[in-house]
């Protein structure tokens, strides 16, 4: 789809000579600022880094205008703090570190551009329209600026102030399509659209193969009743991007006006699948059944324009994050859905953007987009519960229960909020509360097998082994296939040591589901074990380490089945990898856990054996 009307996003602010590690300055600064330590990052707008040694002598050499050799130390380091920052998405943070890169750094202009552009991102326009402004008067022919200015101040519905930043990078780049193009949308806008067509034609010569700039102009040729070639861009446009619903929805209506009801309606039906509910497409429709009625005939020849159902003037914005979004270069369209925001707050930018944050690890933001989608649509259990699973992953589980039973009491018959509601429950280990969530989650949908194992594998923590067996054997009977479940049986069996066939039965249906998982093997090679088939359980439990990742379980049980081949060095070994994996677990690993102290025991008794051997 080409670049999109070259759109010139910036990615990172680059030193001259790239020279940024080397500098002098920069290691005096680092080595002598008493402030710097492992939390430099957190603390860094509280430091005063006028006291470093670094600044200090870089002060005095410029009130004695010496030859300044680099640049500030102290546009270094918030440069440094600049990338941190945004390496994990904090732009808020970034933005605050570049207002001090400009203020010791004023002679680089792609600071400015990259300082503009982090407060749009960050829904600063206010700021980034002083900020631009002023980097206007040092660097008048900075075409970046005057585009994010332009974008701004056009959103904001300020759009003489638009059209002459968007003129300015004509000017200084007279082949950039973007400007072109946003100014035809500026211009249509106002309702010029003779002039907004001919901006439309000029984007569209630069850049023929983007399917938005086809679309504009189809649009202007259609209110001009140019159909021939209103037909021709709408066609483009669809070859270009063929999930562009809306320039199917005119391209069906200039069929209808140029006398081809069988193209109009081939393009209606398709529409009318993925939007059911349109009543213009569904209106149409049922027009086009009686095409070759008199009145049908009139009622077209008597139109002009865009129809009064198609008139609004799509945000060309929300176009733009969307065909970034689905590319998945989510900076760019988050700087294009901060714009969609400021013209028009509605749900789709919030949703895309909290699934960027999301994507990019920032659930705080994520969780903020969600809050805003509440307030607009606070009947919708979609985001209700999209809300508190973005909780559950910030681990603020409260809020998300919280959220979950708000759910229950506006849905009673979903048992998908139920079933969340259990996780929630099962996260903070309150599993009495998880189990009558879920078996609430059961009465509702009882042919869900993925419930009952769930709900089986809670009983067996709460120590209802009879329950968890039956609910096992319950997922079973819905999904033979089930190997999760085949598994727990069969190593329950063993741990019980009783009906060790039985349980032998269960792990071989679960590897021949999945032969290469290693917790499977585990258990496989404790059934030998409880069986008394100790070079049978070894093998299992050798092939379980290929698979797995260190689990301190299995190398318990590779101790045990050691010690009974009496080869209690390699018995002492395993127990005290499994001892160190317990004591140095990260986060809760849930399930069963060996006990340090009774792996300490066995370690002692292994080491007498040893010494007795000699």
């Amino acid at each position: 789809m080409g670049n999109l009307f070259s759109l010139n996003f910036r990615v990172k602010g680059q030193w001259p000579a790239l020279n940024l590690l080397v500098s002098g300055f920069i290691i005096l600064f680092l080595a002598n600022c008493s402030t710097v330590n492992t939390q430099m990052e957190e603390r860094s707008e509280n430091l005063d880094l006028s006291l470093s040694y670094a600044a200090k002598m870089y002060e005095q050499k410029r009130q004695h205008s010496q030859n300044l050799e680099g640049k500030d130390p102290r546009a270094y380091f918030h440069y440094l703090m600049s990338l941190e920052a945004e390496k994990k998405f904090q732009f808020e943070v970034a933005a605050s570190h570049y207002k001090e890169i400009v203020k010791y750094d004023p002679e680089t202009e792609k600071f400015f551009e990259k300082h503009v552009r982090l407060l749009l991102r960050t829904g600063q326009f206010d700021e980034a329209v002083k900020v631009g402004q002023e980097a206007l008067k040092r660097f008048p022919k900075n075409k970046a600026i005057h585009m994010d200015l332009g974008d701004i101040l056009a959103s904001q519905g300020k759009v003489d102030s638009a059209i002459y930043h968007y003129e300015s990078v004509s000017q200084i780049h007279p082949k950039n399509p973007r400007a072109i193009f946003l100014k035809g949308t500026v211009l249509e806008s106002q309702g010029k659209w003779d002039q907004a067509k001919d901006m439309y034609r000029k984007a569209a010569k630069l850049e023929h193969n983007n399917p938005l700039g086809q679309f504009y102009l189809g649009r202007a040729l259609l209110q001009s009743n140019e159909l021939e070639e209103a037909e021709k861009s709408f066609q483009m446009a669809v070859i270009l991007k063929p999930n562009l619903l809306q320039a199917r929805k005119y391209l069906a209506w200039v069929y209808e006006r140029l006398g081809k009801p069988e193209e109009a309606l081939k393009e209606y039906s398709l529409l009318i699948k993925l939007k059911q509910d349109n009543p213009f497409i569904k209106k149409r429709i049922e027009k086009i059944q009686f095409a070759s009625d008199p009145s049908y005939k009139n009622e077209i020849s008597n139109h002009s324009g865009i129809p009064e159902e198609l008139s609004k003037q799509p945000n060309v914005h929300m176009r733009i994050a969307a065909i970034y979004f689905e590319e998945t270069l989510y900076l760019r369209a988050l700087d294009e859905f901060q714009l969609v925001l400021v013209a028009d707050d509605h749900k789709d930018p919030h949703v895309l953007m909290a699934r960027i944050y999301e994507n990019q690890g920032r659930l705080d933001k994520a969780i903020k987009e969600f809050e805003i989608l509440r307030k607009l649509e606070p009947e919708s259990m979609d985001i209700l519960r999209y809300a508190a699973r973005l909780y559950h992953l910030a681990d603020q589980t409260d809020s998300a229960i919280e959220l979950l039973k708000t759910a229950a009491e506006k849905e009673p018959e979903n048992d998908q909020i139920y079933h969340s509601l259990a996780l929630a429950y099962m996260s903070k280990k309150e599993n009495e509360k998880a189990v009558e969530s879920m078996k609430k989650a059961l009465a509702l949908n009882p042919k869900k097998d993925s419930y009952y194992f769930e709900l089986g594998a809670l009983m067996e923590k709460t120590g209802d082994f009879k329950g968890a067996i039956e609910n096992m054997r319950q997922a079973i009977e819905i999904n033979p296939l089930h190997s999760n479940a085949h598994n727990f049986l069969g190593y329950i069996y063993a741990l019980e040591g009783r009906d060790l066939d039985r349980a032998l039965e269960h792990l071989t249906k679960a590897l021949t589901i999945q032969p290469r998982n290693g917790y499977f093997l585990d258990s496989l090679g404790w059934i030998y074990f409880k069986k008394g088939e100790s070079e049978k359980a070894l093998a299992q439990i050798q092939k379980a380490l290929i698979y797995t990742e260190p689990d301190p379980v299995l190398y318990d049980h590779l101790g045990d089945i050691l010690f009974s081949l009496k080869n209690y060095d390699e018995a002492k070994g395993a127990w005290k990898n499994s001892r160190s994996l317990t004591l140095h677990q990260k986060g809760d690993l849930g399930g069963e856990m060996p006990n340090p102290q009774t792996l300490q025991e066995k370690i002692e008794k292994a080491k007498k054996l040893i010494q007795q051997s000699y």
